[in-house]
């Protein structure tokens, strides 16, 4: 069955003063074996609503009626809402609907329908009334299943065209001339699957004007980079090579006591405390590592002890020197030493065996992640075992592409010759790596070619678990990298387009390398997209890789990507097309006793690095709409965290 999504608009409807009609009228149309409505929705005649919601349902529908707004009038923004979601537009489809609906009734001249894909979605916009939704959609019922599945083919479609009675009589069966695809006996497996980027061998005239990705919503973004990114693998390490941040791997489980004796907790005198208070003689020192630990006490005599010193046998009581007076020494050694407690007692101040660490004890869960605090490796140390197994830190590596691009690790500073840039995204980045505790590799920068690219991805992939590139993803006649990924690399690209702002053109694709899967992050190339897009996407996905989600559910974002709610200092502007991700700095406040955040500065362009200064959080910030254009000082708004909040 193919899921469906059926979105009215209507703002009287949404505000609660109308009923909706059609929705329920086309569910039911589509109620059958064919057909299973998931999705329901009424918003307002609104761009901003219309676009997010179909973008958020083309991810899981195949189909997606959306009623409503389709009319002359100028709160109708149906129309133009889903031109601005298609990737392709569907106008045959479309007049089909007019067509139909024409034989019934003249005033269907005057409904803008429209139909088109957005992805592999089929969307059809047609009339809010119950009557006209219902008989747009029945014009072409019976061909949507198969536009569906021609939308939802790839590496071409002639195998949807065959008759599937005649398919199992004989191979070579006839096709059904439908006229949505071009039917040559050209061999399939000659086919170039070119996915949506350009043709690298076409010219610049040939290339898309308008991006073929479809513009998904965020949360889907991260979702397919988590579903796709891979599973964390194990090594074993002795414990010097365990770095901050990685995951222990499997349970570990004591080898041995802590302590494997009787230790004295104190600097004093180790005795029977049955013996009680009075003038003892003094036996030589036991240390803490003494070779003497096998020494008994003799009767009426005392064992001077360190703190953490084997306690003699014979010996159950340990009394503070603190307790005790000289009585005769002999050549600077005591000899006789007066005990002035009177109250000893069996046990005390002793640590019997296994008192801090019992042997076959688990002393660290697997999943639990070794910090900077020094505990974690700490607590390894004692258990006695060599090695451990812990999931390996993600080995990355980093490039910058661009013509115009300079060299800041490398190239010695100079005055930049006229249209130059310096590159402040790898150094950027490599540190946010570093700090991941990830194994960072510099590639360098990487000039506009393909084959050049081809090369640097190709030859980082053999060694490294996947690449972070800056620039190249967006629409100019030399942005090679999804083509380079999808043709040279046969790579697959998950997402090239994400309904927010900075970042729009972030890219996540898999490239098949070596019997196993690697995967590329192309990034924007201005400064602060690039970065924002590492901390949303890149960060979470190297967060899973390093094992964080172990002990906890794919769904559990926030371990991956921790946010808080903290209160606005400053009034921000919302932008009427995408959720917005501005920098900030996230505290907390004591007399408020909640979190706060304000922004590093009013310039929050994508071009200007200097806004990520001094920035350890993502403002989360909604579309705006006339009701809502702007968050308040002193409203609550979700933050990203991505560094220490400063407390």
């Amino acid at each position: 069955m193919t899921s469906v999504g059926i979105l009215t608009v209507s703002t009287k409807c949404s505000q609660g003063l109308g009923v909706d009609k059609s929705g329920p009228a086309l569910e039911a149309l589509l109620a059958g074996p064919v057909w299973t409505v998931c999705e329901r929705a009424v918003v307002s005649d609104s761009k901003q609503e219309i676009t997010a919601r179909v973008l958020e349902w083309s991810t899981r529908c195949g189909l997606i009626v959306v009623s409503g707004g389709t009319g002359l009038s100028g709160d109708d923004v149906t129309v133009e809402a889903l031109d601005m979601v298609f990737t392709k537009r569907l106008p045959a489809l479309a007049t089909a609907m007019v067509v139909g609906s024409l034989k019934i009734t003249k005033f269907a001249a005057l409904s803008q329908v429209c139909a088109g894909l957005c992805g592999r979605c089929v969307v059809l916009g047609v009339p809010g009334s119950t009557k006209g939704a219902v008989e747009n959609v029945q014009q072409v019922l019976d061909v949507l299943p198969h536009a569906m599945a021609t939308a939802g083919a790839s590496g071409g479609t002639r195998h949807l065209h065959a008759d599937e009675g005649a398919k199992a009589e004989n191979a070579m069966s006839e096709k059904v001339k439908c006229g949505c695809s071009r039917m040559d006996e050209q061999d399939d497996s000659a086919h170039d699957v070119q996915g949506l980027s350009n043709d690298l061998e076409a010219g610049v005239a040939r290339r898309a004007r308008k991006s073929p990705y479809p513009m998904i919503p965020v949360a889907v973004a991260l979702q397919q980079v988590l579903e796709n990114i891979g599973e964390p693998q194990v090594e074993r390490v002795p414990l010097g090579q365990i770095a901050n941040g990685q995951v222990v791997a499997e349970d570990v489980v004591a080898r041995e006591n802590v302590p494997a004796y009787q230790a004295s907790i104190m600097d004093g005198y180790a005795m029977a405390a049955a013996d009680g208070a009075g003038v003892f003689s003094v036996r030589r020192a036991m240390t803490a590592g003494a070779s003497n630990a096998d020494w008994e006490l003799q009767r009426e005599e005392i064992v001077r002890v360190a703190t953490g010193a084997p306690v003699p046998r014979g010996a159950d009581a340990v009394v503070m020197i603190e307790d005790t007076e000289l009585v005769e020494s002999v050549d600077g050694e005591e000899r006789e030493v007066r005990v002035l407690d009177t109250k000893v007692v069996q046990g005390q101040n002793i640590r019997p065996v296994g008192h801090d660490l019992r042997a076959g004890v688990v002393v660290a869960r697997a999943g639990t992640r070794v910090t900077a605090v020094g505990g974690e490796i700490g607590t390894l140390a004692i258990s006695g075992n060599s090695d451990f197994a812990v999931y390996a830190m993600p080995r990355i590596a980093v490039l910058s592409t661009g013509d115009e691009v300079v060299d800041t690790l490398s190239a010695t500073p100079s005055t930049l010759p006229l249209g130059a840039i310096r590159d402040s995204n790898r150094p950027a980045l490599l540190a946010a790596l570093r700090a991941l505790g990830c194994h960072a590799v510099d590639l360098g920068v990487v000039r506009d070619d393909p084959d050049a690219l081809a090369q640097a991805l190709d030859g980082a992939l053999e060694t490294c678990d996947g690449v972070i590139s800056t620039g190249g993803v967006s629409m100019g006649e030399r942005d090679w990298l999804k083509p380079v990924i999808e043709q040279r690399l046969n790579g697959r690209i998950m997402f090239g387009r994400i309904a927010m702002k900075p970042s729009k053109p972030t890219t996540f694709a898999v490239v098949p390398h070596s019997q196993s899967q690697r995967f590329v992050f192309a990034l924007p190339g201005n400064p602060v997209s690039a970065m924002v897009a590492f901390h949303m996407f890149v960060a979470p996905a190297l967060r899973k890789l390093a094992g964080h989600l172990i002990g906890a559910s794919m769904g559990d974002v926030q371990v991956l990507r921790p946010s808080v709610q903290a209160v606005v200092l400053d009034r921000v502007e919302l932008d009427r097309v995408r959720p917005e991700y501005v920098r900030g700095v996230l505290a907390w406040d004591k007399e408020r006793g909640a979190w706060t955040v304000g922004l590093t500065g009013q310039m929050q362009q994508s071009s200007r690095m200097a806004s990520m200064q001094a920035a350890n959080a993502l403002v989360a910030l909604p579309i705006g709409t006339d009701h809502n254009p702007q968050i308040g000082v002193g409203e609550t708004v979700t933050v990203i965290v991505i560094g220490p909040p400063q407390i």
